[in-house]
């Protein structure tokens, strides 16, 4: 692990492990760096992958004050201290919120040769007094019931997968992490698309959802492919919002295949 600084000054811990090209990648909400081990696992003997986690998350600082664009500038600062060090430009990995920070911190830097981007959030529309039940969870310290509201309300988990959430040893990190989800939810409502705001992003992009993600998250990743100018959308049949932890040898290997197909320069 080291630690990259931000241009606000915040410490970023980065994680990472295997050989060949460079890989970074930004998680998502509710959990930090250590969500995607399965996927670590596979990749790590094709590709450097470098993880991070995100501010407010894992073994990384936050600020007093929350705004995306801090979370854009970490992305980018890492991205250039990982190609600082490999010599050459970073394949990018983004899942879901982690998904828009990649967006942003890629509009930073011109050290990324290449995005994959599942299911970006910008604009998603939460249903009426969901976050505001979530605030209310958190200030009577029902950390719990405040995931639980995110994972029923939001992504229309199952019963049965809210067990298994709780059951996985990843709980603990989400329960850390649950504070974080206000303010996430609340970026992503505020986020209004620009005209070519994203133009100058034209590294080779593939974005991946799954058909079994909820119809509003599905949206969201249509309205980022519109957005990116050289954007391609993979559906992968029977899959949802997590591939990448219920199929981690799939979405490894497009990964893989991504970064083989991508220009180092």
């Amino acid at each position: 692990m080291f630690d990259v600084e931000s241009s606000d000054g915040t410490r970023l811990a980065v994680w990472h492990e295997g050989s060949g090209p460079p890989l970074v990648m930004v998680h998502g909400s509710l959990c930090d760096h250590t969500r995607f081990d399965p996927l670590v696992a596979v990749l790590k003997d094709h590709l450097t992958v470098y993880a991070m986690d995100r501010r407010g998350f894992g073994a990384s600082g936050d600020s007093p004050q929350y705004s995306i664009e801090r979370e854009f500038e970490d992305v980018a600062a890492v991205v250039d201290a990982v190609s600082a060090r490999h010599g050459e430009p970073v394949t990018l990995w983004g899942h879901s919120y982690g998904a828009n920070c990649a967006m942003g911190g890629g509009t930073l830097t011109r050290n990324v040769t290449g995005l994959i981007l599942y299911e970006p959030s910008f604009g998603l529309v939460y249903p009426r007094g969901s976050v505001a039940a979530v605030e209310t969870a958190l200030a009577s310290g029902d950390r719990e019931a405040a995931i639980r509201l995110v994972a029923v309300g939001i992504l229309e988990m199952t019963d049965a997968e809210v067990r298994a959430m709780r059951e996985s040893p990843l709980w603990p990190k989400r329960l850390a992490a649950a504070p974080t989800v206000p303010r996430e939810c609340r970026a992503e409502e505020d986020w209004v698309y620009r005209s070519r705001q994203f133009a100058e992003l034209t590294a080779r992009t593939l974005i991946l959802t799954g058909t079994e993600t909820p119809e509003t998250v599905r949206i969201t990743t249509a309205r980022a492919a519109a957005a990116l100018p050289n954007a391609h959308v993979r559906t992968l049949e029977g899959h949802g919002h997590f591939a990448f932890q219920t199929d981690p040898d799939l979405v490894a290997s497009i990964i893989m295949d991504f970064a083989d197909e991508t220009p180092s320069s």
